[in-house]
């Protein structure tokens, strides 16, 4: 899942088809749903596939996508968050 913040669905949807060009590339095989919040301005990307584990989805692809978009993704199995990445202010990238 990405998520980001933003209130302008027009800059929404130009992110969501920057992520997905990357994101597709490598796993064209996934279930795709957009969330949005608008009362915290949040929207999500969530691509749903079949991965045993979070490291089988490439690093380097996900740290990429989410500097190139200022997003947040996280990776979640069974419903649970097993590794998130995200950049601070600073354009620090911080994963755990």
């Amino acid at each position: 899942m990405f998520t980001g913040y933003s209130n302008s669905k027009e800059l929404i949807k130009t992110i969501r088809s920057k992520v997905d060009h990357s994101f597709l590339q490598y796993y064209p095989d996934v279930d795709i749903e957009t969330v949005f919040n608008t009362e915290q301005e949040e929207f999500e990307f969530i691509y749903k596939g079949e991965w045993s584990s979070p490291e089988d989805i490439d690093e380097d692809l996900i740290k990429d996508i989410c500097h190139s978009n200022e997003l947040y993704c996280h990776i979640s199995i069974d419903n649970k968050i097993n590794k998130s990445y995200w950049y601070d202010e600073d354009d620090e990238f911080v994963y755990k």
